[in-house]
């Protein structure tokens, strides 16, 4: 039982490693059939259900595959169309960019930092959520529970630490070129230009940190006076400011390059660089167990992002034959209602990018702003996190400091609220 299970993890490894090299020889030899990434994604799939020791982790996956599937199957009876590179390829480069992001774990976390003694006060407040914000916009979720980690090692185990990482966490998705939430907001709103989205993004991004700072910490600051938190260096931070700086030069240089693909190819060849650099020794080792390791590490994305994938496909092909459409029109009203109903969908467990897949193939015969659009699903997904008790960002706080699911939602839906409300006239002035 125990060499299946192992043999299925390396075998689900394997194929993660063939669909990112997959698509990078499509970039480079467009002769080689970008199907071949999609084929090797699924199969992973199959690989990580066979050496599962239950199924139920796998539960969202069949109940977005089997949705999809009836979906795609009535569209079918109704004379719709749909290929099978349409299924293998939905969602497939935002999956490779997850797994190539991945890597970034293996430099981006800081040395040293377990041995330093928690700082205290406002400065402290300031750089858990800075810190958070940043960092994990390049790591995304690893940095999180090293940084739950060591506040519940270093004893600062209480509501307003886990409140904090979820919004500084959460806050990422506005804007990072390397979140997940990037890779789908593009997916799903084609011709929407990176750069107009970052630049939204941004400014969304620190207005919510100016509502969090006032929230949480009063005008002057005097909440937060005896607050424990995370040590924050700048020799931490030179890491995630040449990755944006890459990607945004790579783009400058190569704009017919997709974005997703830039974003995986800058964040391995950095971190193969950086591991060369700090640790030659141990390049060769570190890279392989990474490697080997995927499987298992990317279990819960993969199943989600292909269930979801499936369920878009059957929505477009359902939605094609019909002359009707939920819309005729898209503007602020129905963004800021739109992003409304995500946020209670959240609530109930439902992740972002269900919402995401499933608004998305509904608006793909209206002219909706593609940037626009993109920042609506950027919404979506930082706000659903946030406000979800079952989130895997709650999750993780839950288990991390022993806080109720309760408690990070009241500590959290005022600011939900408060960044709808902003994010609402944002739209109905961009959108009409």
């Amino acid at each position: 039982m125990l060499s299946r299970l192992v043999s299925s993890g390396v075998l689900a490894s394997v194929c993660l490693l063939g669909m990112a090299l997959g698509s990078v020889l499509h970039l480079l030899v467009p002769a080689v059939p970008l199907w071949v990434s999609g084929l090797c994604g699924w199969s992973a799939l199959v690989f990580m259900l066979l050496g599962s020791r239950s199924l139920q982790p796998f539960t969202q996956f069949f109940l977005l595959a089997g949705a999809g599937g009836l979906l795609l199957v009535w569209g079918i009876l109704r004379g719709g169309h749909v290929s099978t590179t349409d299924i293998l390829l939905q969602n497939n480069g935002l999956l490779v960019m997850l797994y190539c992001v991945g890597f970034l774990r293996l430099i981006a976390a800081g040395e040293g930092a377990v041995q330093e003694s928690l700082p205290m006060g406002r400065k402290a407040f300031l750089q858990t959520l800075l810190g958070m914000q940043l960092l994990g916009a390049v790591i995304n979720i690893s940095i999180l529970m090293l940084m739950a980690e060591r506040l519940r090692a270093g004893g600062a185990l209480d509501r307003r630490a886990a409140v904090v990482l979820s919004r500084g966490f959460s806050m990422a998705a506005y804007w990072s070129p390397f979140f997940a939430a990037m890779a789908v907001a593009l997916t799903y709103a084609p011709g929407a230009q990176l750069y107009s989205v970052v630049l939204t993004g941004l400014g969304l991004m620190l207005v919510s940190l100016l509502v969090s700072v006032l929230e949480l910490g009063g005008w002057r600051l005097q909440k937060v006076a005896d607050f424990r938190g995370h040590p924050l260096h700048f020799s931490s931070l030179i890491i995630p400011l040449m990755l944006a700086v890459s990607v945004m030069v790579l783009h400058a240089w190569l704009p017919s390059v997709p974005v997703l693909m830039e974003v995986s190819i800058t964040s391995v060849l950095l971190t193969v660089v950086f591991l060369w650099i700090k640790r030659p020794q141990s390049v060769r080792r570190e890279l392989t167990a990474h490697v080997q390791a995927s499987g298992a590490r990317m279990a819960r994305e993969v199943s989600l992002f292909l269930g979801a994938g499936l369920l878009s496909v059957g929505v477009q092909t359902l939605s094609g034959t019909f002359d009707w459409q939920p819309f005729s029109h898209f503007g602020g009203l129905q963004a800021s209602l739109a992003l409304a109903a995500a946020i209670l969908v959240s609530l109930s467990g439902v992740h972002p990018v269900v919402s995401v897949s499933v608004l998305g193939s509904l608006l793909t015969s209206l002219p909706v702003d593609p940037n626009m659009l993109a920042v609506l699903f950027l919404c979506f997904w930082s706000l659903g996190v946030v406000a979800s008790p079952f989130s895997g960002l709650n999750t993780v706080l839950r288990g991390q400091f022993d806080v109720s699911g309760m408690a990070l939602f009241k500590g959290n839906i005022r600011y939900v609220l408060l960044m709808w409300l902003v994010a609402s006239l944002v739209f109905f002035g961009k959108m009409g």
